[in-house]
């Protein structure tokens, strides 16, 4: 490998970090439209049942906890923004740990699929609760970011029992 394309490798991996980075961030902050607007216009965000394995897991054939498009992603931005959104009124603490970060492919149009680990802890009422699981990203460019095209979470629990919801976004 050239010096040249080394250095095209470790600007990739630090943009990609980065935006996995700064979306951790918003969604720890609760800033859900900011965390939104990292979507491309046709995004969308899956989180996969837990009885199905991740790589066997398909929408159109299993229960997804959540598969969204970007309307529906959008309506769930907003309804989480509400005072109304009684599973998140008054909010829950949560922290991300994202770790991991492997670039898995990128394709002959930019396309690049990102793998990584995940843990969220969230807190509320005393409580605690871990998900913990890994990501896969499907990114794009547009302008001169990067979006994200698809995301999935794809959960490393038996079930949802301990933690009984998903009223946050993974």
């Amino acid at each position: 490998m050239s010096n040249e394309n080394a250095m095209a490798e470790l600007l990739r991996f630090y943009r990609v970090q980065q935006l996995l980075f700064k979306e951790a961030s918003l969604l720890d902050a609760w800033q859900l439209q900011e965390w939104l607007a990292l979507f491309t216009d046709d995004g969308s965000y899956f989180v996969p049942p837990t009885d199905v394995p991740a790589e066997e897991a398909d929408p159109a054939k299993h229960l997804y906890y959540i598969a969204d498009n970007h309307d529906r992603l959008t309506e769930r931005v907003i309804r989480l923004d509400k005072k109304t959104c009684h599973s998140e009124y008054p909010r829950s603490k949560v922290q991300r740990l994202v770790s991991n970060i492997l670039i898995d492919d990128v394709a002959a149009d930019g396309t690049i699929t990102v793998k990584a680990a995940f843990t969220v802890y969230r807190s509320k009422n005393g409580i605690t609760d871990t998900f913990m699981g890994n990501y896969v990203y499907v990114l794009k460019e547009q302008g001169d970011e990067l979006k994200i095209s698809r995301k999935t979470c794809n959960l490393a629990l038996n079930g949802l029992r301990p933690q009984a919801k998903i009223s946050i976004i993974l």
